[in-house]
């Protein structure tokens, strides 16, 4: 025998002894080579064997949302019956959801973001089902719909918010924060309330310029109100989940919140009263949302001439003295009341009350 057919004889018996150890397995083509694109309502079906075989679809969604799913397994003479996973990845496959599914009847939902998704569904070794599933998409709502390619999870993606309105969000399981831009127009409290189902959730409240910043953690699920006092300014509210990276449905959902203001509170002059030795005594309402108080007095109703200011930094503090007054002189007095706002302590003052007068007899 020559050695050319030697060599084609041996060649012959290890591809026999390949194929008895590594026997072909059956394996669609549609898993492989062609995933399907999903049209919502649709019933698809397909048998997957053991050795992680698997089919993959692909679907898009227009706007963020809820992504459902419902399937139906039987068994094929497996072990056991059903998928070792179902899983929703992106488009450059980074895993976002997935859940383990058995025998019979089951429905699974993903919250997320606008675009465009793929489905697998897998078998585990020694598992195998036939199955149908149908799958459907509801649109969240969003004032402003989020897509994974395009979120507002930075200051400068940050979507504009109009203070004073009402605003409807989402967390989806492939995002963990969102960020609104706000302008006030005048120093004021701002009164923020959030209604949502999500487990836990935070708020940060912050400016362009880094000297006012609010933090409210454990924002749990129903109707939650903060006050914040803000000076006028550009502000970034940032809303994240209270686990961030948790694909747990608890942590996904919608919210909404709206904003409301109240001005910096109006006080007034209670009495003034002349007493000895050229003295003046004022006295004025405290108000509980005030940090303190100026008193101004002169001897005209502009409050230019012989006018003397005092500052009073307690916001129960209600009266003072002024000294060595002109006697026979009529005073113009007034008040208002102030909140220091920021790590520098700004004075953000409220508008100043109508002014009493009183002469100085004494």
């Amino acid at each position: 025998m020559s050695r050319k057919m030697k060599q084609i004889m041996l060649a012959v018996i290890l591809m026999v002894m390949m194929c008895a150890v590594s026997p072909a397995r059956k394996v669609s083509a549609e898993v492989l080579n062609s995933p399907q694109q999903i049209v919502w309502g649709q019933s698809y079906s397909g048998e997957l064997e053991d050795a992680q075989n698997t089919y993959e679809y692909t679907f898009t969604m227009k706007k963020s949302g809820t992504f459902s799913l419902a399937i139906v397994m039987e068994g094929i003479g497996k072990t056991h019956t059903g998928l070792n996973y179902i899983k929703v990845s992106d488009m450059y496959d980074n895993e976002i959801y997935t859940a383990s599914v058995k025998e019979g009847k089951g429905s699974y939902k993903a919250e997320l973001l606008a675009g465009d998704y793929k489905l697998s569904l897998c078998a585990g070794f020694y598992t195998g089902c036939k199955f149908t599933f149908t799958a459907s998409y509801k649109a969240s709502g969003e004032t402003r719909s989020e897509a994974w390619l395009s979120q507002n999870d930075e200051k400068t993606m940050a979507f504009t918010y109009k203070a004073g309105t009402t605003y409807k969000g989402q967390f989806a399981f492939n995002e963990t924060t969102d960020i609104y831009k706000m302008k006030m127009t005048k120093n004021r409290y701002l009164n923020i309330q959030i209604n949502s189902k999500i487990k836990e959730m935070n708020v940060v409240i912050e400016n362009t310029n880094g000297d006012i910043h609010y933090i409210q953690t454990g924002v749990t699920p129903g109707t939650r109100k903060y006050t914040f006092f803000l000076p006028k300014g550009t502000y970034y509210i940032t809303m994240t989940k209270g686990w961030p990276y948790s694909v747990d449905p608890n942590y996904a959902g919608m919210y909404t919140f709206k904003t409301t203001f109240t001005d910096v509170p109006k006080t007034t002059v209670n009495k003034v009263k002349n007493l000895s030795s050229g003295k003046l005594k004022v006295t004025w309402k405290c108000k509980s949302k005030a940090t303190g108080y100026q008193i101004q007095i002169a001897t005209d109703k502009k409050f230019k001439k012989n006018k003397k200011v005092y500052d009073a930094p307690f916001k129960n503090y209600n009266n003072c003295t002024f000294w060595d007054l002109k006697k026979g002189k009529t005073y113009y007095v007034r008040v208002r009341s102030y909140v220091k706002a920021g790590s520098r302590e700004k004075k953000c003052y409220s508008a100043w009350s109508k002014y009493k007068t009183v002469k100085i007899k004494k």
